[in-house]
């Protein structure tokens, strides 16, 4: 049974519209993940790293050394941190004790961490100790000194990442849910691709398929993907929306044209770029000269514009000129403006014209 064709293409514009949403938000979900995942594991080491080593310069200068330097920390595995020295130095059991519980507090690591003490020569473990949250601190050789010697220093820390993990579990879920929402518009435009539906349509089903990502760069590079196909149907969408419809409106750009400016002359419109008065429903052309002249005695309205200016300004670029061609104008100025009884041009002899409004007697 075929599927009425306009309730088809309703129900089609809401799939993809609703598609083209939910491939943009998963996208933007997959790339803002993957910055989060790495953003928030980066600061954690970088955190840990800055107290280890503070832990180590307290430790030497309790030990009288003030010049040599801490080598860079480094994470030699998940969790665990390794801190080493440029020269041999001597350390009290206790101070190291009280550095990383000062500088290391139980409050930031839920979990507790291991202190080893590891011989660069012998390679074995000289000291340690644990402090713990959930059981009582394994605190061993308290009291005592080690001697001058080359010491590599390890921090464990069980559980290191398990905040950042458990967002990134958070984070996968709410990904899973997208991904459901996003599976179900799918098979609704797979259902759909019975009716009678353009082709392109179909390929944008396909498009559509969700796939798992495992790594973050792959995130980002699928969001990217999945940012132009989202784009892509909704302006698909908006973009037939905004089409007109044949047969309506077709005389509309011939009637409609842009409105220009226009300045008020007594009872007309003057229209100085279409060069023309305007009285109601009647248009009077002017030719380029009248056109100016009138202009400038608009411009300058009620106030005397010499003859000479007159010329001037509107002859300027004609070489001769007299002032017999002026008063030609003005003339026929004068028959164009007569449909306003109340706007004239008022000659002063000798000196020049103005334009005013005559008030009724």
């Amino acid at each position: 049974m075929r599927v009425n064709s306009a309730f088809t293409g309703f129900f089609t514009k809401r799939l993809m519209l609703g598609s083209g949403i939910a491939m943009v938000l998963l996208a933007i979900f997959f790339i803002a993940s993957s910055f989060t995942e790495h953003s928030g594991r980066d600061l954690r080491v970088k955190q840990v790293n800055i107290m280890i080593r503070q832990t180590g310069h307290r430790l030497l200068l309790q030990a009288g050394d003030s010049t040599s330097r801490v080598l860079p920390v480094t994470e030699i595995k998940e969790g665990t941190f390794l801190l080493k020295f440029e020269n041999e130095f001597v350390f009290n059991h206790d101070s190291l004790m009280a550095l990383s519980q000062r500088l290391l507090p139980k409050t930031q690591f839920p979990s507790g961490y291991t202190v080893t003490v590891n011989d660069c020569m012998k390679g074995g473990i000289v000291y340690g100790f644990q402090v713990n949250n959930t059981s009582p601190d394994i605190l061993a050789c308290s009291g005592r000194s080690q001697p001058s010697g080359c010491y590599t220093i390890e921090f464990t820390f069980p559980d290191f990442y398990e905040k950042v993990e458990r967002k990134k579990a958070d984070n996968d879920q709410l990904t899973e849910s997208v991904k459901v929402d996003t599976q179900v518009v799918n098979q609704n435009l797979e259902e759909l691709k019975t009716a009678t539906f353009d082709s392109d349509i179909d390929q944008r089903a396909e498009k559509l398929k969700t796939t798992t990502f495992d790594f973050p760069l792959i995130h980002v590079v699928y969001g990217g993907i999945l940012v132009l196909v989202g784009a892509t149907l909704l302006i698909g969408h908006f973009g037939k929306n905004s089409k007109p419809v044949p047969g309506q409106n077709q005389d509309y750009a011939i009637i409609k044209e842009p409105v220009p400016e226009l300045a008020a002359l007594g009872s007309f419109l003057f229209n100085v770029k279409a060069q023309r008065l305007l009285l109601g429903n009647e248009a009077i052309s002017l030719t380029d000269k009248e056109c100016k002249v009138l202009e400038l005695l608009h411009k300058n309205f009620g106030e005397l514009i010499p003859r000479e200016t007159l010329m001037q300004e509107v002859w300027i670029n004609d070489g001769v000129f007299t002032g017999r061609s002026l008063d030609m104008f003005v003339s026929k100025l004068r028959k164009k403006l007569s449909l306003d009884p109340e706007l004239r041009i008022t000659n002063v002899h000798g000196k020049g014209y103005k334009l005013e409004i005559s008030l009724p007697d």
